[in-house]
């Protein structure tokens, strides 16, 4: 019963850091097809911002600041890093959603300079062959 119960809790909540936190709102936008192109930018971006943001609490911490000012530390920290991840994880994948897009419109201009007489039903998008959403 009381592990049911705080299974529960951790689930909700984390459902509400997956929906609501800025890091992964935009982690979530970047790895759609529309957003692989701006990667590499919002991934800079992350790590100056969350450098900062360690940079600053750090600086309070050692100083003689309360000791919670830490948990800023280690959530700079950690979001530095999944945006450094983020930057070469998002050229790859851009890179590959691309070749396939290139790919298939090849497929297509071939079967379209042959002439060939069949209609078939359009061919998948790129993005959903490579997984993206």
């Amino acid at each position: 019963m009381i592990f049911a119960a705080s299974r529960a809790i951790s689930a909700r909540l984390y459902d509400l850091v997956q929906r609501f936190a800025l890091s992964n709102i935009v982690i979530r936008r970047i790895h759609t097809r529309t957003g692989l192109k701006w990667g590499w930018l919002a991934g800079a971006g992350g790590v100056v911002s969350y450098g900062l943001l360690m940079f600053v609490a750090s600086t309070i911490a050692r100083n003689g600041g309360p000791g919670w000012v830490n948990l800023f530390v280690l959530i700079g920290f950690w979001n530095a890093i999944r945006f450094a991840v983020l930057i070469p994880v998002s050229v790859l994948r851009l890179l590959r959603v691309r070749h396939m897009e290139q790919a298939l419109q090849r497929g297509a201009q071939c079967g379209r300079a042959f002439g060939s007489g069949d209609h078939r039903a359009p061919q998948a998008s790129a993005a959903s062959v490579a997984g993206m959403r």
